[in-house]
């Protein structure tokens, strides 16, 4: 049988509730539930807040010669949210590299703790001017840690 070393475990931030949300009518389809592209602004809005609550913007990141590309996103349904109801978006910076961070999302539906959604977001720091992949700003790695109480970056 093999053993398990605590030390070499890695323990991932918590996810963090930046925005709630109501569903609303023309979020929803033709079957009365969310329409799934819907999940993707949902997501988009999570981040955006996420930005905001770290009190790093995307004014602040453009004040700093820098942005953002999203390189990659991810969804996976799990349940159907309607319209009317109170939705709890939440998010984490799960991974920090050189240039990119990835987050992981999930949404769930605040009367019953239902998991509606869960999925990732990938982002890579570009040079506002050039556009070109630059390393991610210490006080942006340095916002995101103290906002998340920790950050797992590579070696």
């Amino acid at each position: 049988m093999g053993t398990t070393d605590d030390a070499d475990a890695t323990v991932e931030p918590d996810y963090q509730p930046v925005f709630e949300n109501r569903v609303r009518f023309a979020e929803t389809d033709k079957q009365g539930i969310v329409f799934y592209g819907e999940y993707f602004t949902f997501q988009d809005e999570t981040v955006s807040e996420f930005f905001r609550q770290i009190e790093y913007s995307y004014e602040q990141m453009e004040a700093d010669n820098w942005q953002v590309h999203v390189v990659n996103t991810e969804l996976n349904y799990r349940a159907a949210a309607e319209f009317g109801d109170r939705l709890v978006n939440e998010i984490r910076i799960v991974e920090m590299g050189t240039s990119s961070f990835t987050f992981d999302y999930r949404v769930k539906r605040l009367e019953d703790e239902n998991l509606l959604a869960d999925g990732s977001v990938t982002q890579v720091a570009v040079d506002l001017e050039t556009e070109r992949p630059i390393t991610v700003p210490d006080e942006f790695r340095e916002a995101v840690a103290s906002f998340q109480g920790g950050l797992e970056s590579d070696p």
